[in-house]
C-alpha cells in the first residue's frame, strides 16, 4: 500500500513538472527578449516624441519654409510678430480639437476666431493672410512638417507666394501636434495702417482691412512679380506625394510622384498651356495627369496655375527636365528647368 500511494503521488508530481518544460522556453523568450524589446520601442517612442522644443521647431519651419522659397528663386518671409501670434493661438487649438483651418467651438479654451482671417483681426494684423498647418497624432519636427507641405499642391502654391513676404509660426504639442504658418503682406499691411481717403492719388486700391472692404488712396501700385514660380527645382526633392492633402488634388490616388507645378501670381494676362513634360534620364514620362483650373477635382487652381502628377513615383537620387510651353499675350513662351530628387534615408524607403 505504502509502494502504491508513492507511486500515485511521483506521478502527480511529475504532471506539472512535463507542463513547465513545456512553457519554460516561450517564457524564457518573451522576459528575455520581446519584453526588453517592447519596452526599449515604447522608451524609443516617448522620448522622439519629447525631444522637440515648441518655440526651436517653430523657427525652424520657417526657415525650412524660405529655403524652398529660395531655391525657387522667391524672396524669403521676414518674421513677424503678430502672425506668430496667430498662428500659436490655433496651433494650441488645434491641440485638443483637430478640426483643421477652422475653428467651430467658440466655448472651447483658445478660442480667437473661426477663420484664419478673424485669428488675425483678433491680434490686431489689418491684412490678409494665408494659413497653412499640419496636424498629427504624432509630432513631427518643423522641418519635415513644411517638406510635407512642399510635396501637397495646394499648401505649396501658397507657401511659394511671391506676394507673401512676412510671416509667423507655431508648432505645439498635445493630444494631437500641430504646425501652422501664417503669412501676409507687409506692403498691405503698412496700407491699413496708414490708409488714406486722398482725392489727389493716382489710384485707388480696393482691399481689405481687418476684414472690412476699403478703398486706399495710393499714388503707385504695389509691384508684383510676373515671372512664373516654378517647384519642384533645384535639389534634395522628395520623389512622392503621399496622398493626404486635404483636400487631395488626386483623390483617386494612394501615391504619386511629388507633383510638378508653375504658377502665375498677381493680376495677370490668362495663360494658355501649351504643352507640359517632365523627362526622365531614360526618357519622357508619359504616365501622368495634369491639373488645370478646369479640371481641378476641388475647383483650387486659379486660372494661371498648373500642375503635371506622375502617376507612378519619381526614382530617387534622380535628374528630371520639365518643361512648360504657353501663350499669354499673344506670345509663345517656354519655360525649361531641372530638379534632383534626395537620395534614400534608409533602406526601408522605396
Amino acid at each position: 500500500m505504502n509502494t502504491k500511494r508513492n507511486t500515485i503521488r511521483q506521478t502527480t508530481r511529475r504532471k506539472p513538472q512535463h507542463q513547465e518544460s513545456y512553457f519554460d522556453p516561450i517564457k524564457r523568450r518573451l522576459i528575455k527578449f520581446w519584453l526588453p524589446a517592447i519596452i526599449l520601442i515604447g522608451a524609443m517612442i516617448y522620448v522622439s516624441q519629447w525631444r522637440y522644443t515648441p518655440e526651436r521647431e517653430a523657427k525652424y519651419g520657417l526657415d525650412r519654409v524660405n529655403f524652398w522659397r529660395a531655391q525657387a528663386g522667391v524672396d524669403k518671409l521676414e518674421f513677424n510678430s503678430l502672425l506668430a501670434l496667430s498662428a500659436k493661438n490655433h496651433a494650441q487649438y488645434l491641440t485638443r480639437k483637430a478640426e483643421g483651418h477652422d475653428e467651430n467651438d467658440s466655448g472651447a479654451a483658445g478660442f480667437t476666431g473661426k477663420t484664419a482671417q478673424n485669428r488675425a483681426t483678433y491680434v490686431g494684423y489689418p491684412a490678409q493672410i494665408a494659413e497653412n498647418l499640419t496636424i498629427s497624432n504624432w509630432a513631427r519636427s518643423g522641418k519635415s512638417s513644411v517638406d510635407g507641405l512642399m510635396t501637397a499642391l495646394y499648401h505649396r502654391l501658397s507657401l511659394l507666394n511671391p506676394q507673401h513676404d512676412e510671416a509667423g509660426a507655431s508648432w505645439a504639442r498635445g493630444r494631437y501636434n500641430a504646425f501652422v504658418i501664417n503669412q501676409g503682406s507687409s506692403k498691405y499691411r503698412e496700407l491699413c495702417d496708414n490708409r488714406s481717403n486722398a482725392i489727389a492719388a493716382n489710384y485707388i486700391l480696393t482691399t481689405y482691412c481687418l476684414e472690412q472692404k476699403v478703398n486706399i488712396a495710393i499714388n503707385t501700385p504695389p509691384a508684383e512679380r510676373l515671372e512664373p514660380v516654378m517647384f519642384p527645382i533645384g535639389n534634395n526633392i522628395d520623389p512622392i506625394y503621399d496622398g493626404r492633402e486635404f483636400p487631395n488634388p488626386m483623390p483617386d490616388r494612394k501615391q504619386t510622384g511629388n507633383p510638378v507645378s508653375i504658377a502665375f501670381y498677381g493680376e495677370q494676362s490668362p495663360v494658355k498651356m501649351i504643352s507640359f513634360t517632365l523627362t526622365a534620364p531614360d526618357g519622357e514620362i508619359t504616365n501622368t495627369r495634369i491639373l488645370t483650373a478646369q479640371n481641378d477635382p476641388n475647383r483650387l487652381l486659379s486660372e494661371n496655375e498648373f500642375a503635371l502628377f506622375s502617376l507612378d513615383k519619381l526614382k530617387f537620387n534622380t535628374t528630371y527636365q520639365v518643361s512648360f510651353k504657353y501663350q499669354q499675350n499673344q506670345q509663345t513662351h517656354t519655360k525649361n528647368w531641372t530638379f534632383k530628387t534626395r537620395a534614400k534615408r534608409h533602406l526601408l524607403e522605396w
